[in-house]
């Protein structure tokens, strides 16, 4: 370890390495400690090749959610530190993100992916996870820990290690479906976005089925169709870039406002033709009702006169009969 290193706490340990926040004696910068756990005083042999692979790529990259590698130390590397909480802590902590927020969240890390795609030499990820993704307290995000992480090489035929986690990676990532490519990181990109949103373990292939099938609940179906296009088993089926899955989410927030809006208009124009139906049924029922006034208004009188008169002939009758009897 370099002797200008002040380790403050650990971050966290992979199977054969472990994470510290370190600061430079004498100053109050914060670096990323990286170091392999070591055997019997020795570094494994992996980690180191692990280590050296990291600092390789790291070296190739400028982007400011990538991590700057500072320097190479025995048994280790000294990284760029990004403050802030991993989103698989937030999850813990908070819960499923809302669409909006996910969504955000998701057009930052399509942009990311453009750019390590994009390179002369693209570098595949291969690792992407809301663990690897760090919330900055501004609200954007980096991504950390490119221990996976490969040049793409096209004449490859393979990875030389099949490298991933078990529910983010893509079926090509356990081998024999040919080198892993961007594909393959839209496929983890995919399956951590889908994470975020549902909140479900990925291992859980029924629960990932379920929310492919049946969706989730407060997200709309349109960010739904973005993921399910990202997970597809044939590589062939998803997003063929990067560019396209921004391309996708910055288009979609507009396809769900027309359809609330017709939604709305559709709602509107149904009331005002129920409203429509009503008013001329009350208007028909009020000029039956006034009609019918009217009527009989006009036959009360006559009806009258015809109860009046009979009334007269009953009593003319009755005394008639009352004469005669007592004759």
């Amino acid at each position: 370890m370099g002797n200008d290193l002040r380790i403050i706490k650990e971050l966290g340990r992979g199977g054969n390495s472990r994470v510290f926040l370190a600061k430079r004696s004498g100053t109050d910068e914060p670096v990323t400690l990286k170091m392999a756990k070591l055997t019997d005083g020795e570094a494994d042999f992996h980690s180191l090749k692990s280590f050296e692979n990291e600092a390789c790529i790291l070296s190739t990259l400028h982007h400011p959610a990538v991590p700057k590698i500072y320097e190479r130390i025995r048994n280790g590397i000294v990284l760029q530190y990004f403050e802030g909480s991993s989103l698989e802590n937030v999850l813990v902590e908070k819960g499923a993100l809302p669409e909006k927020t996910a969504a955000g969240i998701a057009l930052e890390m399509a942009e990311i992916l453009r750019y390590l795609h994009g390179r002369r030499m693209p570098v595949i990820y291969r690792d992407l996870k809301p663990a690897n993704i760090v919330l900055k307290p501004d609200g954007h995000v980096a991504l950390i820990d490119f221990g996976a992480a490969r040049f793409y090489r096209k004449d490859d035929r393979a990875d030389t290690i099949n490298l991933g986690t078990y529910g983010f990676a893509a079926p090509e990532q356990y081998g024999n479906l040919g080198q892993t490519d961007p594909r393959t990181d839209i496929y983890c990109f995919g399956m951590t976005v889908l994470q975020l949103i549902a909140g479900i373990d990925t291992k859980d292939s029924d629960a990932v089925k379920r929310c492919r099938q049946s969706g989730v609940s407060g997200i709309s179906n349109e960010f739904m169709q973005i993921i399910d296009k990202c997970i597809r088993p044939d590589r062939d089926d998803r997003f063929r870039s990067a560019k396209e899955i921004q391309e996708a989410l910055k288009a979609y927030p507009r396809i769900v406002k027309r359809k609330k809006i017709l939604g709305a208009v559709k709602i509107t124009v149904s009331a005002a033709v129920i409203s429509f139906a009503l008013s001329v049924g009350m208007i028909f029922w009020n000029s039956v009702k006034s009609y019918a006034a009217s009527d009989f208004e006009q036959r009360l009188p006559a009806v009258q006169q015809r109860f009046y008169s009979a009334k007269v002939w009953i009593l003319d009758r009755f005394l008639d009969e009352q004469e005669g009897e007592g004759n």
